[in-house]
């Protein structure tokens, strides 16, 4: 059993941490993709960061995660929809939303190249991706990878700069700006057309 699956009800019930501050700096990346859209949050647990959105934006927010035992405690919400599955693989249709958010997830998934694959796919041309991670730089954010590893998990943090490049790779142009602590946010746009187009 991996380590999501037996914290599934303490994410649930301490998992409540985005501040106001947190929202309104999301809510300013989303920018017009936020507004009414149809917003997907990729491993988002038991969906606090989507309940939070789908209310502030008057949005639809759809929960994709791998871990049964964290849907499982997604509350009932009329905008807010769980669905079982995987980063890069994702059930949805080409361009099926208008912006896709990653918040604390990224470095967890085993298969990077297939989730940026399928964030370029599912995500309208011109539609807004949103990551939220953890700068690796530093000794702390060193120790904390070694302990993801530990505990089971891929522990692959990009470096804002590394992101950036990683993305754009894959048909997602965009920019890192710093958050609280050793958090940074990057910001993309998905252009029209196959992963690798328009990529030099």
């Amino acid at each position: 059993m991996g380590f999501f699956n037996w914290a599934a009800p303490l994410v649930r019930r301490f998992g409540d941490r985005f501040t106001d501050a947190d929202i309104a700096l999301i809510t300013r990346k989303l920018g017009d993709a936020g507004p009414g859209g149809r917003l997907l949050d990729v491993g988002g647990g038991a969906g606090q960061l989507s309940i939070l959105l789908a209310e502030k934006l008057d949005a639809h927010a759809t929960v994709l995660d791998p871990t049964p035992e964290m849907l499982d405690h997604l509350p009932d919400h009329p905008r807010v929809t769980g669905v079982s599955g995987v980063a890069e693989a994702m059930p949805f249709a080409d361009d099926a939303f208008d912006a896709a958010i990653v918040s604390d997830a990224f470095h967890h998934f085993r298969d990077q190249p297939g989730a940026a694959a399928e964030l370029q796919r599912v995500v309208r041309p011109g539609g807004v991706v949103l990551i939220l991670e953890l700068d690796p730089s530093g000794f702390f954010m060193r120790f904390v990878a070694l302990v993801e590893r530990v505990l089971g998990e891929p522990g692959a943090f990009f470096t804002p700069a590394e992101m950036c490049a990683f993305m754009a790779e894959h048909g997602i142009a965009g920019e890192c700006e710093p958050a609280a602590g050793a958090t940074y946010v990057y910001r993309g746009v998905v252009r029209a057309g196959p992963a690798d187009a328009g990529v030099g």
